[in-house]
């Protein structure tokens, strides 16, 4: 996985990963949109023979979109850390 990013302005941001697909993606877009502080959030595909997914992030007016995106990361440590620990518990 290589990743970088690309600040379009002070709220608009494009994440660029290479080597991942639609299950990235969608789950950090899905979760950009559950962030109250992020206005849009998408991801695409530009090429399917392409590993590459391009995820964009748009936060509310005067809200950092780096601040936004860390509150978002953050929220799926714990989320897949909580998961990882149910599903040790019935193992």
């Amino acid at each position: 996985m290589e990743v970088s990013t690309r600040k379009v302005s002070d709220r608009e941001l494009v994440i660029v990963v290479k080597g991942e697909s639609h299950t990235l993606g969608n789950l950090v877009a899905k979760a950009c949109i559950n962030n109250p502080h992020i206005d849009f959030a998408t991801y695409r595909i530009p090429h399917p023979l392409i590993d590459l997914v391009e995820i964009t992030i748009i936060s509310k007016e005067d809200y950092p979109v780096e601040r936004a995106l860390r509150e978002v990361i953050d929220e799926l440590k714990a989320q897949l850390s909580e998961l990882s620990k149910l599903i040790e518990d019935k193992l």
